[in-house]
């Protein structure tokens, strides 16, 4: 499929302000002269489009919920490329292409007809594509624009440069710092959302069934019915659809959580983290399948190895990539095959060492690195790198509320050290945090492979065996 590119324009036929203005200076009277806007998309801009290889997206209606435009903002932000007609001097197409400016450094491309250059303000002479029309405003120069045109988005597509006057003046600003692995946790305290559906989305994730059993049915069956009321989904604001997302990995419908990431709008589905977490559900749901669905895997593979090849790739893109490999080091290891195991580790460890090194912050893949090289034998090396992670654990708990993640994995980095107390400390911390028992069970499995691999080579495990024990 190809990229969008959203068009920010006027719609239907509007009076030519040009002509207004000239008349009523003039004093005269009579018919003002009209822009068909719809006509020169279909003519000009449409054919550039699909001629350059990308996909036209044009917002001619709004029927979203909440605010009125707020679907058509995220549009505007998050395609790939955008074209905005300034022709006539139309505020909601500034006010457009401001919004454009200020979060998208490159791939935005203006546009204005001939008699209505140049600009009332300046955006730089050579930021604009001039298109020609005659006196009637009919295109006169058709072919030649529609190549002028693609040829601007290809160059967009191979260079991509920056063409935000914002970006030049101060340099790429960046507005989020979020730790990677941490957006999908503190989503829903950071991002504004329509309320009552986030409310709805956290009253289906919390529902209960006397038979405890049929619990996870019923909150899957409660966000289907969400889904089901704001439908469809291009019309539901994007916060809205990553709540839902995340509402199904919250509850381990996976299954469920593929399916929908699959029906998501593609400029959505297109987006870093909604392609992480695509990456994340394809391993999961392919390596609990029976027999492993290894075609499924490589697909998350391939998600991963886009991200990267576009720059895109970030800390929890290599979390994720070094989860996959760690699966693959646990299937071969429990079916016996460890030389094969072996090699995998090895693969999981330059992943998780990729994540840590392209954001220190996060922890997530530094422990993982930590523990690759644990079980590795890298001692030495585990024991150099450990201070590092253990400090972004207690930066995290000092940025927000700790939860069972944060004193386990300082559990785990006191048991690499062989610091038993604090180990055992840590424990007492975690434990009423483990609001389900499979957290628990992961734990006691990571921890048992750290006993099993040094008592393969004979060192002593007495003290990491007291602590497995304490998970039960």
């Amino acid at each position: 499929m190809n990229p969008y590119c959203f068009v920010i324009t006027s719609f239907g036929k509007k009076e030519n302000l040009n002509d207004l203005k000239l008349k009523q200076a003039a004093g005269e009277t009579g018919p003002v002269q009209t822009i068909d806007f719809d006509k020169i998309y279909t003519e000009l801009i449409e054919p550039a489009i699909i001629k350059a290889g990308l996909e036209p997206l044009i917002e001619r209606e709004e029927r979203s919920f909440g605010s009125i435009h707020k679907t058509m903002y995220e549009k505007i932000i998050l395609c790939e490329y955008c074209i905005a007609d300034l022709t006539n001097c139309n505020p909601n197409a500034y006010y457009e292409l401001g919004m454009r400016y200020a979060v998208k450094s490159s791939t935005t491309i203006p546009i204005i007809a001939s008699s209505h250059f140049p600009l009332p303000f300046d955006i730089g002479p050579n930021r604009i594509l001039v298109y020609q029309v005659d006196k009637d405003f009919n295109l006169v120069d058709r072919d030649n624009d529609i190549n002028k045109l693609a040829d601007s988005l290809r160059h967009a597509k191979k260079n991509r440069s920056t063409d935000s006057p914002l970006y030049d003046m101060i340099n790429g600003i960046a507005f989020q710092n979020s730790v990677a692995h941490e957006k999908t946790d503190v989503f829903r305290d950071k991002v504004q959302y329509n309320e009552v559906i986030k409310k709805e989305l956290a009253h289906a994730r919390n529902l209960t069934d006397a038979d405890a059993s049929k619990t996870k049915a019923l909150r899957i069956e409660a966000i289907h019915q969400i889904v089901a009321k704001y439908e469809p989904l291009e019309n539901i604001e994007t916060a809205v659809l990553i709540d839902i997302m995340i509402s199904y990995r919250n509850i381990e419908a996976f299954s469920e959580m593929q399916s929908f990431i699959k029906q998501l709008p593609r400029y959505v589905f297109e987006t870093l983290m909604v392609q992480e977490q695509y990456a994340f559900v394809l391993n999961r749901n392919g390596g609990k399948a029976k027999p492993v669905d290894e075609m499924m895997i490589r697909e998350a593979e391939s998600v991963l190895k886009k991200l990267e090849q576009d720059g895109k790739a970030s800390s929890e893109s290599y979390g994720i990539w070094g989860r996959i490999y760690k699966d693959k080091f646990e299937r071969a290891y429990r079916a016996g095959s460890i030389a094969e195991a072996r090699i995998y580790l090895e693969d999981a460890l330059s992943y998780y060492e990729k994540g840590f090194e392209s954001d220190p912050r996060d922890a997530y893949p530094g422990v993982n690195f930590v523990t690759c090289l644990e079980l590795l034998g890298e001692r030495e090396k585990a024991l150099r790198l450990l201070p590092a992670v253990e400090y972004a654990v207690n930066a995290k708990i000092r940025r927000k509320t700790p939860d069972y993640w944060d004193y386990v994995t300082l559990l785990e980095l006191a048991v690499i050290e062989n610091r038993w107390p604090a180990a055992d400390r840590y424990f007492y911390k975690a434990k009423p945090l483990a609001v389900e028992e499979w957290m628990l069970a992961t734990t006691k499995e990571n921890l048992s492979k750290i006993l099993n691999f040094r008592k393969a080579r004979n060192e002593n495990t007495i003290d990491l065996e007291k602590i497995v024990t304490l998970f039960g």
